[in-house]
C-alpha cells in the first residue's frame, strides 16, 4: 500500500470531474474493500506546539494528543502559513497561500467559484458524507461560505456566557460532534471537521487544568518569565488541558462505535500565539515560532506506524494534498478539473520515517483593517493590495524575517537561538541584504493571484475586533 501511496517531493496538481457522480471511477481495491478510510479533521484554534507535552513540554498539559501522537505520526517542525483563523483554514484546504486563494484577512471569502477546490470537495465527490462544527466567529459560514463545501455545517455559537457571543467551548462543541457521530456512524464514508477555539484569548483559567504534571525541566526560556507572562501562560496552559479532555471524549465515542482502526484522525493548529514573550500578546500581525510554528499529528491504524516523527520543516500547505493520498489517492487520476496544491504530500516521508530533501517554507502577515468601514468607503481601509505586513521563511533551522519598507531583515539561526531572543539584523551595508530581498519579492510575486472582497458587516466587525483581529 505504501509503494502504491508513495510521492515525489514536488508540489502535486491533479485532475478531478466536477460532474462525476460521487461513486463513480472507485478503485477496483476500494470497491473490494466496500469503504475507505473514515476522515476526522480536529483544528485546534491557536495552539502552541511547544506547549504540549508530546513536543517536548515539560508540563503534561495535552495526555489525550500525546496519546495520539505516540499511537501515529507527528510532524516535529510544522508551519502555518498566516497567523490568522479564517486565511490559515483556507490554506489547509486548499494548499495554497493566502494570496493564492485570496482571503488575506478573516472576514474575506474563497468563492465557490474559484479554481481552487478544497479538500472536503474532493472526499464529497468521492461519496464522503461531510459535517463541521465550528467554535468562532471567523469561521461562519455567512463569512467563509465554507458552508457549502459541507453536507451539515453546525455554527451555532449563542450561549449566554459572552456579550457578543463570537465562540463557543469545547464543553458545547463535542456533544454536537457525538450526536452526529452517533447519527451517521453506520454511513459508508464519513469526513468530520471538528474546531475547538478554546486557547484562544481571553484565556480562562480552568480550574481542574491548573496545575498539570511536570515531566522535564522547563526551558530556558521560562525563566525570563515576568509574573504577568508567567500567570498567562498558566491560564493558557489549562485551556490545553480543558480541550484535550474533550478531543479525548470525542476520540472515545469513535473507539464505542468500532470505527478507530478505520479512521484516519489528523489534528493540527491554525497558528500559535504570542503569550508575551517577545513584548506581545496574541497573534495575526506576527512571525515568531511561537505563533507560527505548530502541531500536526496524524493516525491511521494499520497504514501509519505508531510512534514516527517527522522532523523535516513542512507547512498546512501539506495537509490536504497528504490526507487524500491516504485516503483516495486515486484522486490524481480524474479528469476535466485541475486541482493543484503548493504543498506536499507527506506520505513517503511517513512511510519511510525519514525527512525529505529540504525546502524553504513560507509564512506571511497581513495587516487587516482598522476597525469597520461600509465598502464604498473602503479607501480608509489598510491596504492589502502590496507587499504583507510581513514576510518569513524557513529553510533548515535558519530563519529569516522581512518587513517590507524597513531598511533591515532579521535572520534567526534556530539552533544557536532557539527562542528568538539574540536575531541578527542586516541592514542594506550587507551583501546578503538585497539578495534576500529580491528573493522574498520574487517568490510573493510569484503566488499573489487573488482577490476578493470583505463580507463583513457592521456586528461581524465588532465581533472580530473583540478577538483581536481589528485594530
Amino acid at each position: 500500500m505504501w509503494k502504491r501511496l508513495a510521492l515525489a517531493g514536488a508540489a502535486t496538481t491533479v485532475l478531478l470531474s466536477a460532474q462525476q457522480a460521487p461513486d463513480a471511477n472507485l478503485s477496483q481495491a476500494d470497491s473490494a474493500a466496500g469503504k475507505r478510510p473514515h476522515v476526522l479533521l480536529i483544528t485546534v484554534d491557536t495552539l502552541r506546539a511547544d506547549h504540549l507535552s508530546s513536543y517536548g513540554y515539560h508540563l503534561k498539559t495535552s495526555p489525550g494528543i500525546d496519546r495520539l501522537a505516540a499511537e501515529g505520526v507527528r510532524f516535529d517542525r510544522a508551519y502555518a502559513t498566516i497567523p490568522m483563523t479564517g486565511p490559515s483554514h483556507f490554506s489547509i484546504f486548499t494548499g495554497r497561500y493566502p494570496q493564492e486563494h485570496g482571503a488575506r484577512i478573516n472576514g474575506v471569502a474563497v468563492p465557490e467559484n474559484s479554481k481552487w477546490v478544497m479538500f472536503p470537495q474532493v472526499l464529497r465527490k468521492f461519496g464522503y458524507t461531510s459535517a463541521a462544527f465550528v467554535s468562532a466567529w471567523p469561521l461562519i459560514g455567512r463569512l467563509t461560505h465554507l458552508d457549502s463545501r459541507f453536507d451539515h455545517y453546525d455554527e451555532d455559537i449563542d450561549r449566554s456566557y459572552q456579550f457578543l457571543h463570537s465562540m463557543r467551548w469545547a464543553e458545547d462543541v463535542t456533544p454536537k460532534a457525538v450526536r452526529w457521530l452517533d447519527e451517521h456512524k453506520d454511513e459508508r464514508n464519513i469526513f468530520m471537521w471538528v474546531h475547538y477555539f478554546d486557547p484562544h484569548e481571553p484565556y480562562h483559567l480552568r480550574e481542574d487544568f491548573s496545575s498539570p504534571q511536570a515531566v522535564g525541566e522547563p526551558s530556558a526560556a521560562v525563566g525570563r518569565y515576568s509574573q504577568e507572562v508567567a500567570q498567562r501562560v498558566r491560564r493558557y496552559d489549562s485551556e490545553i488541558g480543558y480541550v484535550d479532555k474533550y478531543i479525548g471524549e470525542l476520540l472515545d465515542r469513535f473507539d464505542e462505535h468500532g470505527l478507530t482502526n478505520d479512521t484516519l484522525v489528523v489534528l493540527a493548529s491554525d497558528h500559535g500565539e504570542g503569550l508575551g514573550e517577545h513584548g506581545f500578546v496574541g497573534h495575526g500581525r506576527w512571525l515568531t515560532e511561537s505563533v507560527v510554528r505548530i502541531p500536526w499529528i496524524m493516525k491511521l491504524p494499520g497504514t501509519i506506524e505508531p510512534g514516527v516523527v517527522v522532523k523535516h520543516n513542512v507547512s498546512t500547505l501539506d495537509i490536504a494534498p497528504t490526507i487524500l493520498d491516504l485516503v483516495v489517492p486515486e484522486y490524481r487520476e480524474q479528469s476535466e478539473i485541475s486541482i493543484s496544491f503548493a504543498g506536499r504530500s507527506q506520505v513517503q516521508a511517513i512511510a519511510e520515517n525519514a525527512g525529505q530533501p529540504q525546502r524553504t517554507v513560507h509564512y506571511v502577515a497581513f495587516a487587516g483593517k482598522k476597525g469597520f468601514t461600509p465598502r464604498w468607503f473602503s479607501w480608509i481601509w489598510i491596504n492589502n493590495d502590496g507587499l504583507p505586513l510581513k514576510m518569513g521563511k524557513i529553510n533548515g533551522t535558519m530563519k529569516t524575517v522581512w518587513v517590507p519598507g524597513n531598511e533591515q531583515f532579521r535572520i534567526h539561526d534556530l539552533i544557536a537561538d532557539p527562542f528568538e531572543f539574540a536575531p541578527q539584523e542586516i541592514g542594506p551595508d550587507d551583501r546578503r541584504y538585497k539578495f534576500e530581498i529580491a528573493s522574498f519579492e520574487r517568490w510573493y510575486e510569484s503566488t499573489d493571484l487573488e482577490r476578493h472582497e470583505s463580507r463583513m458587516t457592521k456586528r461581524d466587525a465588532e465581533i472580530l475586533k473583540s478577538l483581536g483581529y481589528i485594530q
